[in-house]
């Protein structure tokens, strides 16, 4: 039996798959203690599990804003249709 082992395979983020409201308090807390939790984590958690969450952190800002766009775009392309409609 001949099994493959690839040792550059990146280990899974923990903090990408945490349920939602375990990940709205973590997030509030960085946030809200954001200088003072960043240097906690280092301290207590290490590098790698600090470079996770803030990695986690970083990917979930990032869908929120593509979500808050993908929303905003449509009703303001609604509004400006319907403005110019009434106009002619």
């Amino acid at each position: 039996m001949n099994v493959k082992i690839d040792h550059n395979e990146q280990p899974e983020n923990p903090y990408l798959i945490m349920n939602f409201w375990d990940f709205a308090i973590l997030s509030t807390l960085m946030c809200t203690f954001f200088p003072w939790s960043l240097l906690f984590c280092l301290f207590v958690y290490g590098l790698e599990e600090t470079k996770y969450i803030c990695l986690a952190l970083i990917h979930d800002a990032l869908k929120t804003f593509l979500a808050v766009i993908s929303i905003l775009v449509p009703i303001l392309g609604l509004i400006l249709f319907i403005i110019f409609m009434v106009v002619e």
